[in-house]
């Protein structure tokens, strides 16, 4: 026997597989020290992709606007580095606002070091002004202290998601930190299979926005940064996190183990849908797909609906009516996995619920590592919603 283990939230659980099991496990990267990701992030800021470094970017007066991305764990270090280069080219401290739209997992940050600090409300039209109108025909309004500041800097997790695309900075800022009807909007063109980056790129350059900062994610904290012109953040900051973040089997296996969250937070129902859609490219067709997580709260309107329905009407036409709808992305990409795969979840969720989607509930971890076990071929993937995953034979068995 053969002893692996695979990564959910703060937990690991151990799978034993047999002599002649086929097993491949991916591992996610290492975040970098304290230190080191100081120094790393400070180098990016320095020596930008593209554009000046930044502290030749404000002046003393200058008031600036730091556009937080609500998904980015633990980002006070962030931010102190983000400041300390500003307050040292003269920019006062309460001169600086960082906007945030609201935290799922963690709570708020504050600002600590006498920064001013904003939760975005895409709801309250005071707090929101009209920048222009795009290319595209959108007219844009963002957050009014966007729009107000001398300049503004996303700050934003660098990640490629298999249910909305590419994101970064530049989507900090818009969708991010836009109206509600452009984020629904938005949304939509999005899962129709647009591509947003152009739009957002161009509602940066409208607002003045030229500088931004990526950060590549690691398991335990940032492992790398990319700062400077949108465009080049993008295609060096996303190219960085496929190199980390890749998964290439040689082939599909019988059963998959995919690990949703890590140490910083549990995950939520976004995470665990997006994982078992890069399971369901390691999978075989009718195969077995083991989630382990700990994501829980309660469903949205289209996945209730899709519960709802019963196993004979469990198809896209039910959530027709929900497009609209803040989970409609995470209902089709559901509906996508489980016709392809039997998935078996370990979760918070209300077992009935999840028994309603059409998954199998686990009450204990060990439950899923013996359904493993039992494959002659297995993949292991921790942290599978941040994975991207192809196999190298895709006509192999």
């Amino acid at each position: 026997m053969s002893r692996y283990v695979i990564e959910f939230g703060s937990e690991r659980v151990a799978i034993e597989m047999g002599e002649g099991a086929e097993v491949e496990v991916f591992s996610p990267p290492a975040g970098l020290s304290a230190h080191a990701a100081e120094a790393a992030l400070r180098a990016a800021l320095e020596a930008p992709q593209g554009y000046p470094p930044l502290r030749q970017n404000v002046v003393p007066g200058d008031r600036v606007a730091i556009a937080l991305d609500p998904d980015l764990a633990g980002p006070r270090a962030i931010l102190d580095v983000v400041t300390d280069v500003l307050e040292a080219a003269g920019v006062e401290p309460d001169a600086i606002t960082i906007v945030e739209a609201v935290r799922h997992n963690d709570p708020p940050v504050s600002g600590e070091r006498g920064e001013v600090f904003e939760v975005h409300d895409p709801s309250d039209r005071d707090r929101l002004a009209y920048l222009a109108t795009t290319a595209k025909g959108s007219r844009v309004y963002l957050n009014r202290t966007l729009t107000d500041a001398d300049v503004v800097i996303p700050v934003g997790l660098l990640r490629r998601d298999p249910l909305v695309g590419s994101h970064g900075p530049w989507s900090v800022l818009f969708p991010g930190l836009s109206d509600a009807e452009t984020r629904a909007s938005h949304r939509l063109s999005r899962d129709a299979g647009a591509t947003a980056d152009d739009e957002a790129f161009e509602v940066g350059w409208l607002l003045g926005s030229q500088f931004q900062v990526g950060v590549v994610p690691g398991s335990d904290g940032p492992a790398g940064f990319v700062a400077g012109v949108a465009e080049d953040v993008r295609d060096a900051g996303l190219a960085a996190v496929e190199r980390a973040w890749s998964f290439r089997p040689e082939a599909r296996a019988e059963a998959v183990v995919v690990g949703v969250g890590d140490a910083d937070s549990p995950g939520d129902l976004h995470d665990l849908v997006a994982a078992l859609m890069v399971a369901t490219k390691l999978v075989r067709r009718g195969g077995r797909i083991v989630a382990l997580s700990r994501v829980g709260g309660e469903l949205g309107p289209a996945l209730g609906r899709l519960a709802s329905a019963g196993d004979e009407e469990r198809t896209r036409k039910v959530l027709r009516g929900h497009e609209a709808d803040a989970d409609y992305a995470l209902a089709r990409g559901l509906l996508d996995v489980l016709d392809w795969a039997d998935v078996y979840l370990l979760s918070r969720l209300d077992p009935d619920a999840v028994e309603n989607l059409g998954l199998i509930p686990l009450d204990r971890p060990e439950e899923g590592a013996r359904l493993a076990s039992r494959a002659s071929s297995c993949h292991l993937v921790s942290r599978a919603d941040r994975v991207f995953a192809e196999v190298r034979d895709p006509d192999a068995a």
